[in-house]
């Protein structure tokens, strides 16, 4: 039954809810330079009304049913989203920019510059094959070539590593992150109260700037199940889940509710040291994650430096230097094929490793099927003999040895004592490594040379070369020719004038070359088409890059304008309901001094 101590109850719930509509419009207005603060609104209804005499409903005052975050978390999945592909485009683009760099494409710069003036230096000494000078400059021109190769495979090496090692710092900010996200979790949960609309506000605002940051550095995707609408406050605000389940990779939780399952690196399994990523399960066992990580930052890190390490995907970086490896490789066996052709007393070819028992199949070198001819020349530059040698699918370099070693008739004239195999004598030693051939008879001063018949044997094996190494790490020329360049070799036939050899080198510009990064993956192509190809692709991926980087940016200033005129505070709006609530405080004040006067008044009269 109402009364004068009812309507002043009435008033006092009306001080306490303005009071209390103050201090959330001054914490909204405190916190409007945070992001991730979500602006709150008080909820309150009228309390159920009394009857008073002849029943008549009396109100008795407003009924704070809690305080709420105004929160569409459909809207802030959308700008974490956006915000994981931007990190992913951004981080692709720094790195793709920085490799670029090492390809110049200007005149009198770079790897292109440096194949035309290594082959310029042919044409110079087949114009003139008997000036050391020549010779001097094509050694000068080739270590040029050989060191810029180095030096580009060099500096996209240590920016793989560089990726690889700032992935390890990310993975440690993810493990800090999912740790704190549990926590909070926990918290939350023990906080909150949906039976009496008790929030953990800034609980889940604090949850929801760990989770952006998480999304941006690996990417995931969140479950949360029973989200409710708040439609009171905001006709756009759901909120207040129950399950959480923070997901990474397609499928491995790192967070689920209060618990947290760490991420692990590892490099020491990795021939490149380059980090794997591994997650702990319930049982600590570790699952390798790495090639499931596509998305945020580490995503980009991944996509770029990965290296295919147990047939994984290979990154962007990894492919370049497969290609930079693959046009050297190409341009050693290709060079080193034409110069086994010139006459030499003795051959040998570049340490190898495998055993003479071993079939050239099952090896990682690059040998067909065919024929190659030993060719035996006199002091006069003559032909005395030609050996043809075999190669199959199953050969190995023992059959080889003795193929060449074999007593035969190369000459067809029914004399046993003028043929290949009594000058030369061809060894294998399974210790060493090597092929060699040696003149019987050195004193003879017999010259021996190699011409191929599509089995690549001397350019795969680097027999008697121009060129040593096998990839753009290990490329160099011929310590030989380093140390003393005026016996670098012009001539087929060791005679005066001949400068065949030059011939073809400088023709091998102009003529297709064999380039693979695996033994599978083969093309022709020329020298310079090859790398302007390298390039190319390098400089295509870059602009792809660029492209993606900012169409990815204008989704994310449009989903982050969206989600922030939904939670972002207004001040002006804050400040208008900041002077309409001080009027309510103080009219509720107003209302409860007059009851107070009325009180008075009747312990007047009751005196």
């Amino acid at each position: 039954m109402g009364g004068i101590l009812s309507s002043l109850n009435t008033s006092y719930t009306g001080l306490q809810a303005n009071q209390l509509m103050v201090d959330v419009t001054g914490n909204n207005i405190s916190n409007a330079s945070d992001e991730f603060y979500s602006r709150q609104r008080v909820i309150s209804s009228p309390e159920k009304p009394i009857l008073g005499r002849n029943n008549v409903p009396i109100g008795r005052g407003v009924d704070v049913e809690s305080v709420q975050r105004i929160h569409n978390e459909f809207v802030f999945e959308r700008y974490s989203k956006a915000a994981q592909d931007f990190n992913f485009a951004n981080t692709e683009f720094d790195h793709l920019r920085e490799a670029s760099s090492y390809f110049p494409d200007v005149d009198g710069v770079g790897i292109y510059n440096d194949i035309k003036e290594y082959f310029n230096a042919w044409k110079d000494i087949a114009k003139n094959p008997k000036d050391p000078a020549q010779k001097q400059v094509l050694a000068e021109k080739t270590l040029i070539l050989t060191n810029n190769i180095h030096t580009t495979r060099h500096k996209l090496e240590v920016l793989q590593q560089k990726a690889s090692e700032d992935l390890e710092v990310r993975i440690k900010e993810v493990n800090e992150l999912g740790a704190q996200i549990a926590k909070l979790n926990r918290e939350i949960r023990e906080m909150e109260d949906k039976y009496i609309n008790k929030r953990a506000n800034t609980l889940r605002d604090r949850r929801d700037e760990l989770e952006f940051k998480l999304r941006e550095l690996i990417g995931a995707d969140i479950y949360k199940g029973k989200l409710s609408s708040q439609s009171r406050v905001n006709g756009d605000a759901v909120d207040f889940d129950e399950d959480y389940v923070l997901n990474i990779g397609r499928g491995f939780n790192i967070v689920d509710n209060g618990d947290f399952h760490p991420l692990i690196i590892q490099k020491d399994e990795n021939s490149n040291l380059l980090n794997r990523v591994y997650i702990q399960g319930y049982d600590f066992k570790k699952t390798e994650i790495t090639d499931r990580l596509n998305m945020g930052k580490i995503g980009a890190l991944i996509d770029l430096y990965n290296d295919g390490h147990g047939d994984t995907k290979t990154g962007k970086l990894q492919n370049y230097i497969n290609l930079l490896d693959g046009f050297a490789k190409g341009l050693i066996e290709a060079t080193n094929s034409i110069y086994s052709q010139s006459a030499n007393h003795e051959m040998q070819s570049a340490t190898l490793d495998f055993d003479s028992n071993t079939a050239f199949r099952d090896t990682l070198y690059n040998i067909k099927e065919g024929t190659f001819d030993l060719i035996a020349y006199n002091t006069d530059g003559k032909e005395v003999a030609k050996k043809t040698i075999k190669i199959t699918d199953i050969t190995t370099m023992k059959d080889v040895v003795n193929q060449i070693n074999a007593n035969t008739d190369d000459n067809s004239d029914n004399n046993t004592q003028n043929d290949f195999d009594d000058h030369f004598k061809a060894y294998y030693d399974d210790h060493a490594k090597q092929f060699i051939i040696q003149p019987r008879r050195p004193a003879d001063g017999f010259y021996v040379a190699i011409k191929d018949h599509g089995t690549n044997f001397a350019g795969a094996f680097s027999v008697n070369s121009f060129f040593e190494g096998r990839d753009a790490k290990t490329i160099q020329l011929n310590y030989r020719y380093r140390k003393n360049a005026t016996d670098i070799r012009s001539h087929i036939a060791p005679v005066a004038g001949n400068f065949e050899i030059a011939n073809m080198m400088q023709q091998l510009q102009y003529d297709p070359v064999e380039f693979y990064t695996k033994r599978s993956e083969i093309s022709e192509m020329k020298l310079n088409e090859f790398y302007q190809y390298l390039v190319g692709r390098v400089a295509t991926e870059t602009q792809s890059a660029q492209t993606t980087l900012d169409t990815k940016k204008a989704v994310l200033e449009t989903a982050k304008k969206e989600h922030l005129g939904i939670s972002q505070v207004s001040v002006d709006e804050e400040m208008v309901n900041l002077i309409k609530f001080q009027g309510g405080y103080s009219a509720n004040a107003k209302v409860i001094t007059t009851i107070d006067r009325m009180i008075d008044t009747l312990l007047g009269i009751k005196q």
